[in-house]
């Protein structure tokens, strides 16, 4: 598949980038400040220049936490404005599919012991303008999904990455988090708008990841 990699300058978006290689042809794309070597630079502000990164794309992976850094205004107008931007740009295209990387810390305040859906309401501190930004841009894709105009899977990761404390319930592997990436490319079973939450089997794991393993069946050993 042709793939947009948004935020690509950033280290979860290059993990995944290193990996998404092999098997798609991938265009990645950061902001003006960011933007270096093969990313293509674009703030995602109204105009043409969207629709011409945009062209040939299939499907967009968007970094919607940890993405970018900056000032709380700057945050939140790209989690917004600049999703936006981008999403009506690519409905207008022909983009099948967006792909938001999103976090499951937006439900870190409920207590350990809960089980811990997709059914549950997410609640970002306001005092955390990263994770305030992620609930942002699930709201953008959100109302795009809702309205049909293009097919949004949010896969909410676990944290950290890669980590061997036994004490991290919520940890993710890199492995599974490029695996429920390809795995959300290639589902047929998906409805427009999808949570999923994904995380690594571990001893009192926090996070269920019932739909991830009924809808992403070739994760369903590793979850």
């Amino acid at each position: 598949m042709n793939l947009l990699l948004t935020s690509a300058a950033s280290s979860v978006a290059q993990l995944l980038a290193s990996a998404l290689g092999d098997t798609h042809k991938l265009r990645l794309t950061d902001l003006r400040a960011k933007a270096i070597g093969e990313i293509i630079a674009n703030d995602l502000d109204h105009g043409g220049d969207i629709d011409d990164l945009l062209e040939g794309i299939d499907a967009i992976i968007n970094i919607g936490y940890q993405g970018q850094v900056g000032s709380e205004k700057a945050l939140i107008d790209y989690h917004t404005r600049a999703m936006y931007n981008l999403l009506w740009s690519a409905s207008e295209s022909g983009v099948k599919r967006v792909i938001n990387v999103s976090t499951l810390r937006l439900f870190e305040n409920y207590e350990e012991n809960l089980a811990v859906t997709e059914k549950w309401r997410s609640t970002p501190s306001s005092q955390d303008i990263e994770l305030l930004a992620a609930h942002l841009t699930e709201c953008v894709c959100k109302e795009f999904a809702r309205d049909r105009m293009i097919q949004a899977v949010n896969l909410r990761f676990g944290w950290p990455f890669d980590s061997s404390d036994k004490a991290d319930t919520a940890r993710i592997s890199t492995d599974l988090a490029v695996g429920a990436v390809n795995a959300a490319l290639e589902s047929q079973e998906l409805i427009h708008w999808q949570d999923i939450h994904v995380q690594s089997k571990v001893e009192n794991q926090r996070y269920l990841t019932n739909t991830a393993a009924r809808l992403l069946p070739t994760l369903a050993e590793k979850l």
